[in-house]
């Protein structure tokens, strides 16, 4: 199998023009240079630790230049980019694009660092994922390795040939390798495809892998043209199919055994799925005479927890999630005026980046901070696995939040509605 990172956003995502702060009064969603919500628990401050701010050529380039996340309730995992030029090596191709990446571990709330060391990149797509039990995933070119608050690089999987996409459940018990296929001539697959006179099937571009993240057994392959987003749930994972008259049903297709639908939508465009907890996923429809998006939170029982209206001026998502699906972060960019899909943007458009913690259950949003230097690839805010801690990297340093324990569903009273 192979393996390459192209951290290119899918179409599928570009659809999802979500925002969070509707749900607030309008004047805190305009005001500039102002901080909504309550000041953080703590801060630390990142220029001592060698980090400096990337400069606005990367606002739109979706590049991976950094990441933040907790590897426990008292310990941040922070990765950036060291400026400065680099010596090639000898054997490196010359489409390589090295960087050099700090890892840095730090307690808290102290801020002490506990470990750190550096890592040469070979290009700019992303480069770390959190796994459970404070392991993550480190990319080196098509090879993965796991890590830990060691900061020693194990090896994971390696791949003879490009990565494409690396995909982890919410839950974090499978990850999805997406790698170029091979090129396979023509009579080695009609050799082992017995074709019956019709033309020789060719080899698809891509090839998907889902295996579990810690015996790394694969449990499912496909191949797709092109690299996919899948929303993982369970064992399994959903998918769209359309109907009549702008009707969607939203089906449950385990990895082993029947699909079944969850619900049934209505949308103009195709919707969205992102899975935010191990049965929760958020589906993103379309209005007919809106460019905003109508959110339903369904569970795999198909019961909708709640729903919202996002607005269209909020592009290019990323979210954050807890191991215990309690609650999840959602950070988009916000632009100057509403915007379809085609429209184009640049940095003058992008006015902030604005991060909001919402619980899962209920979809209450908890906090709302906007993250400094915007980043249009995410990556600069994190969770705690038990979702009672936030952080974010905004004006020169990582600011911690406490948070309270996620709400709980109000259950209907006996008889309501009877």
């Amino acid at each position: 199998m192979g393996l390459r990172v192209d951290l290119r956003v899918p179409v599928r995502t570009l659809l999802a023009f979500f925002t969070i702060l509707c749900v607030l009064p309008s004047a805190s969603c305009e005001k500039k240079n102002n901080d909504p919500g309550p000041s953080p628990n703590l801060r630390i401050p990142v220029e001592a630790l060698g980090y400096l701010a990337p400069s606005s050529f990367y606002l739109t380039s979706r590049l991976s230049s950094i990441s933040l996340d907790f590897i426990d309730k008292d310990h941040l995992l922070f990765t950036f980019r060291l400026p400065g030029l680099m010596k090639r090596m000898p054997d490196d191709p010359p489409d390589d694009e090295d960087q050099m990446i700090r890892a840095v571990v730090l307690e808290l709330p102290s801020g002490n660092i506990v470990t750190k060391t550096d890592w040469r990149m070979h290009d700019r797509s992303r480069y770390l994922w959190r796994l459970s039990d404070g392991h993550f995933l480190v990319r080196q070119r098509s090879s993965l390795f796991l890590t830990d608050t060691s900061l020693d690089l194990k090896p994971y999987i390696h791949s003879d040939t490009a990565l494409e996409s690396v995909q982890i459940s919410p839950d974090r018990k499978l990850v999805v390798i997406e790698a170029e296929g091979r090129k396979e001539k023509p009579e080695i697959i009609a050799s082992t495809i017995p074709t019956f006179g019709d033309p020789v099937p060719q080899s698809k571009p891509v090839q998907i892998f889902i295996m579990h993240a810690d015996t790394r057994s694969v449990i499912a392959h496909a191949e797709t043209l092109n690299p996919v987003e899948i929303p993982m749930m369970g064992e399994g994972h959903l998918m769209a199919i359309p109907g009549k008259e702008n009707r969607w049903l939203i089906r449950y297709q385990p990895f082993h055994g029947e699909e079944r639908t969850v619900t049934e939508v209505a949308s103009s465009c195709h919707p969205t799925e992102e899975t935010v907890s191990g049965d929760v996923a958020l589906v993103v429809t379309c209005p007919r005479s809106s460019y905003d998006h109508q959110i339903f939170a369904i569970n795999l029982d198909g019961k909708t927890l709640w729903q919202q209206h996002w607005e269209s001026r909020y592009i290019w998502p990323t979210f954050q999630l807890t191991q215990d699906g309690s609650r999840f972060a959602y950070s988009s960019l916000q632009v100057n005026h509403p915007v379809g899909v085609m429209d184009p943007i640049d940095e003058t458009n992008i006015v902030h980046q604005m991060v909001g913690v919402l619980d899962t259950q209920t979809g209450q949003l908890r906090l709302v901070k906007d993250a400094t230097p915007i980043l249009s690839a995410g990556q600069n805010y994190a969770l705690s696995p038990d979702g009672l801690r936030f952080a974010v990297l905004r004006g020169g340093a990582i600011e911690v939040y406490d948070l309270p324990p996620a709400s709980a569903p109000v259950e209907p009273a006996a008889g309501a509605g009877h």
